[in-house]
């Protein structure tokens, strides 16, 4: 099981408003990956996707079409990604990109009532760390 959240200081001010008991047995390092993305580069990979999961087909039409980052975020969170396997959703999470995922966090912190809860934005944070890496050259 995940245990540390990477969190960038905006995720943290949500973190710190969170009930303590349900901070409790999670490390928090601040994430503080800094990749500069662009709607035209986030179009191509969209487009580049290679999915098998019906679901996300029609899902990559229209984040195609989504103008903005918010529109984007807003159109993952109203999908259903339980059921999704996994080599799909890595596609996905590459696809959308960094900004996106943080988007993403920051809703499920603001939401978040228990330790699942903590546990899927641990995911989300260690997803997101590993875009970074991969996108940032060293």
């Amino acid at each position: 099981m995940l245990t540390v959240l990477h969190l960038t200081a905006a995720e943290s001010a949500i973190w710190h408003t969170l009930q303590p008991g349900i901070k409790e047995g999670w490390t928090v390092e601040p994430e503080e990956g800094n990749f500069r993305d662009s709607p035209e580069r986030r179009r191509m990979r969209l487009h580049l996707l290679k999915l098998r999961d019906p679901k996300l087909l029609e899902f990559q039409k229209k984040a195609s079409q989504a103008g903005t980052v918010d529109a984007l975020t807003a159109l993952i969170l109203g999908t259903d990604l339980k059921k999704v396997n996994d080599a799909d959703l890595a596609e996905l999470f590459f696809a959308i990109g960094p900004g996106p995922i943080g988007r993403i966090v920051e809703s499920m912190l603001g939401t978040a009532v228990k330790d699942e809860d903590i546990e899927g934005v641990a995911a989300l944070t260690t997803i997101r760390r590993s875009l970074y890496q991969a996108m940032i050259p060293a």
